[in-house]
C-alpha cells in the first residue's frame, strides 16, 4: 500500500504494477567495485502473506573499450528458505574475490511469498575501471534509459579520495534517493552511473570572478541522462547551471533538493528561490487563491496556503519540512504536495 494521502488512481497504479506480491530493495557493495574485490549482496523484501524463499542470480559478462558485450549464463549464487514466512526480512551474501576485470554483472533476486507468487528485481553493475572509453560506468542500472531517470555521478577535481567518493555515490543511492518514501515504491524507475572524468564545481557568490560549473571533457556522452550531479569536497554554496547541480559529497538533503527540480520540476519553497507554477501538480502558486483551491485535492486544507515570502509573490501549502524548503546534510522527506508531482514525473517518464 502506498501512503495513505496518495490519492486513488496513483494507489490503484501501484497495485497493478507490484500485483500485491511484496517490495523488494536490492543493493551490493562497494557500488563501483574493483577487480578481485569482495561484493557484498543485500534485499530487504516484504509481503503481506509471507517471504517464503529468497532466491540470489548472477549472470558475469565481459565488456569491451568498444561497448561490446559477450553475454554471460545466468547461475544461482544463494537461495533461504525462510520457513517462518516472516512479512519482513533481510538477507545479504558475500562473493569472496568478486570478478575480474571488463565485466558487467547483472544481479537478480527472486522473491516467493506465503502464496506462492514470485518476483524478480534485477541490477546491473561493471567492475572497476569500466573500459567503455569516455563513457558514465553503470553502477546500479535497472531499466531502460529511455524510461527511467537516469543519474551520474560526476567528480569534482577537488576530491582527494576516489573510494570515499565511491562510497558518497552509494549511499547518494541508498539513503537519499532510495530512503525518500515517495521514491522508494517506484525504485526500479531510476539508473545510476559514474563518471570517469572529473569536473568542476565553482560557488554560487563567485560566479562573476570564477564563472559557472565546468563540465568533464566527455559532456556530450551525459546527455541521455536527466541528472548530472557534480559531487565536491570543499563547503560550496551549490546551485544547478546548464543542467548540472553541485553538492558536497556527503550532503543527502542537497541531492534531494536539486534532483527535485531536475528530475520532478518542483519549484523551490524559500524565499528568493527559483518558483513557477506547473501546469499539472503544481507546489507553488502564483496567487493565494490558486492555493487555496487547490489545497483539499492535495492533502491540505485552505489554511494551509501562504506567502512563501514577503519579497516573493508566490504560495505554498507543503510544511517547512519539505524537502523543497530544506536542503544540506540531512535529507527530508517531500511534503504530499510535492509527492503528487514526483509519483506524476516518474510515471509520465516511465510512459513517454
Amino acid at each position: 500500500m502506498y501512503r495513505r494521502a496518495l490519492p486513488f488512481f496513483w494507489v490503484a497504479l501501484c497495485f497493478v504494477l507490484s500485483g500485491c506480491i511484496g517490495s523488494t530493495y536490492p543493493m551490493h557493495d562497494p557500488i563501483y567495485p574493483t577487480s578481485g574485490e569482495n561484493v557484498t549482496y543485500t534485499l530487504e523484501a516484504t509481503s503481506g502473506n509471507g517471504v517464503a524463499n529468497i532466491k540470489l542470480y548472477e549472470t558475469v559478462s565481459s565488456i569491451n573499450s568498444a561497448g561490446t558485450v559477450t553475454p554471460g549464463t545466468e547461475t544461482l549464487l544463494k537461495e533461504w528458505n525462510l520457513s517462518n514466512k516472516p512479512t519482513s526480512t533481510t538477507v545479504s551474501y558475500t562473493k569472496t574475490n568478486g570478478y575480474s576485470a571488463n565485466k558487467l554483472v547483472r544481479y537478480r533476486f527472486l522473491m516467493t511469498n506465503g502464496k506462492n507468487n514470485t518476483r524478480s528485481h534485477y541490477v546491473t553493475f561493471a567492475i572497476r575501471p569500466y573500459p567503455v572509453t569516455d563513457q558514465p560506468a553503470p553502477v546500479f542500472v535497472q531499466g531502460d534509459v529511455d524510461h527511467v531517470f537516469d543519474i551520474v555521478f560526476i567528480p569534482d577535481t577537488d576530491i582527494t579520495n576516489m573510494n570515499t567518493f565511491y562510497g558518497h555515490c552509494r549511499k547518494m543511492i541508498k539513503d537519499s534517493v532510495f530512503a525518500e518514501p515517495s521514491i522508494k515504491l517506484w525504485i526500479r524507475q531510476f539508473n545510476f552511473y559514474i563518471n570517469p572524468h572529473t569536473g568542476h564545481a565553482t560557488d554560487y557568490d563567485r560566479i562573476a570572478i570564477d564563472g559557472s560549473h565546468q563540465v568533464p571533457t566527455n559532456w556530450a556522452n551525459l546527455s541521455f541522462a536527466e541528472v548530472k550531479v557534480l559531487m565536491h569536497q570543499n563547503d560550496l554554496r551549490d546551485y544547478a547551471s546548464g543542467g548540472l547541480f553541485s553538492t558536497e559529497q556527503q550532503n543527502r538533503g542537497t541531492m534531494m533538493h536539486e534532483g527535485g527540480h531536475a528530475m520532478f520540476e518542483l519549484a523551490d519553497e524559500y524565499c528568493g528561490g527559483a518558483h513557477w507554477q506547473a501546469a499539472k501538480l503544481p507546489n507553488n502558486w502564483s496567487t493565494l487563491a490558486a492555493a487555496q483551491a487547490d489545497a483539499p485535492s492535495r492533502h491540505k486544507t485552505a489554511a494551509d496556503a501562504r506567502q512563501i515570502c514577503s519579497s516573493d509573490a508566490w504560495y505554498k501549502i507543503c510544511l517547512d519540512s519539505c524537502q523543497m524548503k530544506t536542503s544540506g546534510l540531512n535529507r527530508n522527506n517531500y511534503d504530499d504536495p510535492c509527492t503528487d508531482r514526483v509519483v506524476y514525473s516518474i510515471v509520465d517518464n516511465a510512459i513517454h
